[in-house]
């Protein structure tokens, strides 16, 4: 299993390898991110960037500057995400199948 390290202290992975647990968690580590994920997971289509920072907090322009400048990089350099930085939108990415159960915590504690 490979997993680098990459500038903005991201993580990622690519499709033959499975992140370790300690990169899931890090990941995952604030809510800000975790909720942004369980949102973008249950959207059929890209989310619109400002939309997502609507669902996530009243204060869409202080949420939507965090979300551009730390949470969607990270989530988008660890492969969880697809961010379109052109369209500004994001999609859900690539959940690796090994902690499917460990997004099913997430997702019930975001709820």
């Amino acid at each position: 299993m490979t997993i680098e390290t990459i500038p903005r202290d991201g993580i990622r992975w690519n499709d033959a390898t499975t992140p370790s647990l300690n990169a899931i968690f890090k990941v995952l580590s604030v809510p800000t991110r975790r909720e942004a994920l369980v949102v973008i997971r249950s959207e059929d289509e890209p989310i619109p960037v400002s939309e997502l920072a609507d669902r996530l907090d009243g204060e869409t322009d202080r949420m939507r500057i965090a979300l551009v400048h730390v949470h969607l990089p990270m989530l988008d350099e660890a492969g969880l995400v697809a961010w379109d930085t052109e369209r500004e939108s994001v999609e859900f990415g690539d959940f690796p199948d090994a902690y499917e159960d460990l997004f099913e915590v997430v997702d019930s504690s975001v709820r």
